[in-house]
């Protein structure tokens, strides 16, 4: 099969490639077989790709063709494609699927991959699905915990071993596990009442002495985590100890569940992703999803925006006969009004960020506050001069360049106190810092860039004509 401009990558399973760029000719390959009703040649062309490739090739086809292919694949064929889609793309890749075979699909995931996908799914849907699963038992205590809690992420399927045994018993216990044995870095070790008493590095158990005890060998100092602890501060803990597994127990300290790396890369990913999309006011949203979503969501913020057009539009109003006066200062306008959104933007970005990552506690507000004070002072200042500079030069009159100054360096230290002091403000107010708030610094900058500019120049403008 010829794939012009694909470079193929052997990810070490016979028979498929991964690519860095699913070419479009290869979906439209498979669109066209499909559409021709040639599922056996469309199912070869599946069959070579990896299953992270599988998925994106599904997510481009329309309803029908995809559902055809996916009838042509084994359970175990298609759990894999299964778990490189995010749970939303899952119930619409997956959710045209007879009950009994998205079912057998399931079973063939990881518990905690199938509880997040059976709560998006309708909730009669989801209830059969469930009932038809012959792993139902290890899914049903996971459907009670909160989605975005270390209960709903971690999988319970894991290995502990008593802190009573020899060592030589715990090592045949690994045995018995075969090749999953080779996964396990870390053992978890629990008294009679699978209470977590310690961990044991699996090398330290290779390497020790034949008759020893297991608890006296173990870590007893365990970094692990309650049923309800938010999955952001379950990646936090797992990225500041380099932990490779975060043990989840109960009120008594049980160990119900691991939470694994693996899952935590997937919520560092999507935090951040959902802060971006909530900055701009498109939460939710895909690149290639329902358009009537893609109203929904932006619409509202589109409207509050050009209310805030709307805004600094007055500002110039009031000042009409200022710029009549001095068309020149109209092309300054947009500079100043510019310069301070990106620099608001910035500060924005990094503030919002940090406080995701528990960075930025409440106590060093003022901190932060005066901090980019002075750096909205620093870059007024350079900027201010260049620009100042900019206009003297060009229209031959310094006090346009003083006015051009100022208002420069009054909007940086504006855009750097709006970047920090909005999302400190949503913060102290209990909603998300994240929520749109591009929107408010960058409308902040605008009418304050135009007033002070505007202001000076009207100010002045006996010296300016």
């Amino acid at each position: 099969m010829q794939n012009e401009a694909i470079t193929p990558q052997d990810d070490g399973r016979t028979g498929a490639v991964a690519r860095l760029d699913l070419h479009p000719k290869l979906i439209e390959r498979a669109r066209v077989l499909m559409d021709g009703g040639n599922a056996i040649s469309a199912h070869s062309l599946l069959g070579e790709l990896h299953p992270a490739d599988q998925a994106t090739l599904l997510l481009e086809l329309r309803d029908k063709p995809r559902r055809d292919l996916l009838s042509t694949l084994s359970p175990e064929a298609a759990a894999k494609v299964l778990e490189h889609l995010e749970p939303e793309e899952t119930v619409e890749v997956f959710g045209g699927m007879e009950t009994s075979l998205l079912s057998d699909v399931l079973d063939e995931v990881r518990p905690e991959i199938a509880t997040d996908i059976l709560g998006d799914l309708p909730k009669d849907r989801s209830q059969d699905t469930l009932a038809s699963m012959k792993g139902a038992g290890d899914i049903i205590p996971l459907l009670a915990y909160e989605d975005e809690s270390a209960g709903g992420v971690m999988t319970p399927a894991f290995l502990s071993l008593q802190a009573d045994l020899t060592t030589d018993s715990a090592l045949d216990n690994l045995r018995l596990l075969g090749q999953e044995a080779e996964k396990i870095r870390t053992l978890f070790i629990v008294d009679a009442e699978s209470r977590l008493v310690g961990t044991l590095s699996i090398t330290r158990l290779a390497l020790s002495r034949p008759g020893a005890v297991v608890r006296d060998m173990m870590d007893s100092d365990i970094i692990s985590v309650n049923t309800a602890t938010n999955q952001e501060q379950c990646a936090r803990l797992m990225e500041r100890y380099n932990l490779s597994h975060l043990p989840v127990a109960d009120d008594e300290r049980r160990l119900i569940g691991v939470i694994c790396i693996e899952d935590v890369l997937d919520v560092l990913n999507a935090e951040a992703t959902e802060d971006m999309y909530k900055m701009v006011g498109i939460e939710g949203e895909r690149v290639f999803g329902p358009l009537t979503g893609s109203v929904r969501r932006r619409l509202p913020w589109l409207y509050i925006n050009l209310a805030t057009a709307l805004m600094a539009a007055m500002v110039i109003a009031v000042f009409e006969t200022t710029i009549a006066k001095l068309v020149t200062l109209a092309v300054f306008l947009p500079i100043i009004a510019g310069q301070g959104g990106i620099a608001g933007i910035q500060t924005l970005t990094l503030v919002t960020r940090s406080m995701a990552l528990g960075s930025l506690p409440r106590r060093h507000s003022l901190r932060l506050v005066m901090r980019e004070l002075f750096l909205g002072l620093i870059h007024g200042a350079l900027i201010g001069a260049a620009i100042g500079l900019l206009a003297m030069v060009w229209k031959g009159n310094a006090t346009l360049g003083g006015v051009v100054f100022l208002a420069m360096s009054g909007n940086m230290v504006v855009a750097g106190l709006a970047g920090a002091f909005v999302p400190l403000l949503l913060r102290r107010m209990g909603l998300d810092p994240a929520v749109s708030s591009a929107v408010f610094v960058t409308t902040v900058t605008d009418v304050m860039g135009f007033l002070l500019f505007l202001a000076l120049a009207a100010g002045l403008i006996s010296y300016l004509e």
